[in-house]
């Protein structure tokens, strides 16, 4: 006649040590990353100049032409480093992409070279382009370094990245993508506020960083002893596929603060969605760990606010002292990514961002929901699309095209959300 009391009992106190197991979960988390963001904030902006300047090769893949790739190449040309040439590969010579590039090589700026790497059917073009301009990397080239043509890099871009190899005598240093919203639209602004969370997390041990294909460098000896090359062939990420050959090969990744770089963007809804799913598709390919971990750690803060709300409402003193919190450490967050902002791109100061900012701010909950939606929309699928070609991926390096779409012209779209991973 005890037992039904018994159980419940037990039901009870289980639910409240998981509940509070959630809670104190979520309050590590919270505090860890805020204080990262804190952290990443001191000393903004660095002086970072490297002590030597050897002969440097920086690769990228460009497909199609528009203002905004024009702008990436006139400042990719223009970094204040004295001894550095760029090699830009594209898929076929029908790209716009390559009259743009074909024409830029008389234009004042760093030297030029133009590979076209042909349609692949076998693993991903990106990664087919970046092949391609590895074959064109010539004995003086010391340092080889890894952009794409969706940024904005600033002049001390390159400088700051060979700073933290040849300084701090490192084998491989690595970046990522800061975006901002280029229109009004709040599909932009709620990418760019879930991917401004992922660059302030906290940082571990540089042997578990992740390259970022948009801003890393490597020694030219560092990339033929992980043999890149091999990890690249039939793949489609660049970036993920170079973390796992640096990993084989034991070798630290660096991710130096100032290494960021500016990723103009612009979406609706459905290209937004489609983005962060694609993202996350080839993070769980890769890495099934971090996927697993991103997608903890985006449905703890809501499902532990759901909770608090609700505890609120029914008069617990817990819950409104949790959403006071958590409210308190978010705004801490945002005031550190937008001083981040300010230091190292004083420019962005003329730039309406208001929205962007409010956005960020005042609706946490909405684009937190959005980046959580993107991760599991990661399951249930095989194919990926990316820059107009469709793929059906297996495993890392067994990657098949399925589609392309049917001129460089009709990608075009898709390019503006295009950001490599």
């Amino acid at each position: 006649m005890m037992r039904a009391p018994r159980v419940g009992r037990a039901m009870t106190s289980f639910l409240s040590a998981a509940a509070f197991a959630a809670f104190f979960f979520w309050a590590v988390v919270a505090v860890a990353s805020t204080l990262s963001a804190w952290r990443y904030v001191w000393g903004l902006p660095l002086a970072e100049t490297p002590g030597r300047t050897p002969p440097v090769a920086v690769i990228v893949a460009v497909k199609g032409a528009g203002a905004a790739t024009e702008a990436f190449l006139a400042r990719l040309r223009a970094q204040d480093y004295p001894a550095y040439r760029v090699v830009a590969a594209v898929e076929h010579e029908d790209d716009p992409a390559f009259r743009l590039l074909a024409d830029a090589r008389a234009a004042p700026g760093a030297p030029l070279e133009l590979v076209v790497a042909g349609r692949t059917q076998r693993g991903g073009q990106k990664v087919a382009n970046l092949l391609a301009a590895l074959e064109r990397l010539g004995p003086g080239d010391e340092i080889v370094a890894f952009t794409d043509a969706d940024t904005l890099p600033g002049p001390r871009w390159l400088p700051r990245l060979v700073s933290a190899l040849v300084d701090a005598h490192r084998d491989a240093a690595t970046g990522y993508r800061w975006i901002l919203p280029a229109d009004g639209r709040l599909s932009s602004c709620f990418v760019a506020a879930a991917n401004a969370s992922i660059v302030t997390m906290p940082r571990v041990a540089e042997a578990v960083n992740l390259c970022w294909g948009g801003s890393t460098a490597l020694p030219r000896a560092t990339l033929e002893r992980a043999d890149v090359k091999a990890f690249w062939r039939g793949a489609l990420s660049d970036d993920l596929q170079m973390t796992r050959a640096l990993r084989a090969a034991a070798i630290a990744v660096h991710s130096p603060r100032q290494s960021l770089l500016l990723s103009p963007f612009s979406a609706s809804w459905r290209e937004a969605f489609a983005f962060g799913r694609r993202q996350y598709r080839i993070v769980l390919l890769h890495e099934p760990l971090l996927w697993a971990f991103a997608v903890a750690t985006l449905a703890l803060p809501l499902g532990c606010g759901l909770f608090a709300l609700w505890l609120a409402l029914h008069g617990d003193p817990a819950g409104l002292a949790f959403l006071i919190a958590a409210a308190a450490l978010g705004d801490m967050r945002f005031r550190c990514r937008r001083r981040i902002v300010a230091a190292l791109w004083p420019e962005t100061a003329q730039a309406d961002l208001r929205l962007y900012w409010r956005v960020e701010r005042f609706l946490r909950p909405l684009w937190q929901g959005f980046h959580l939606a993107c991760a599991l929309g990661a399951l249930g699928s095989r194919r990926i699309s990316w820059a107009g070609t469709e793929y059906l991926v297996r495993a890392p390096q067994d990657v098949d095209v399925l589609a392309r779409r049917a001129t460089f012209e009709a990608a075009a779209p898709q390019a503006r959300v295009q950001s490599a991973d």
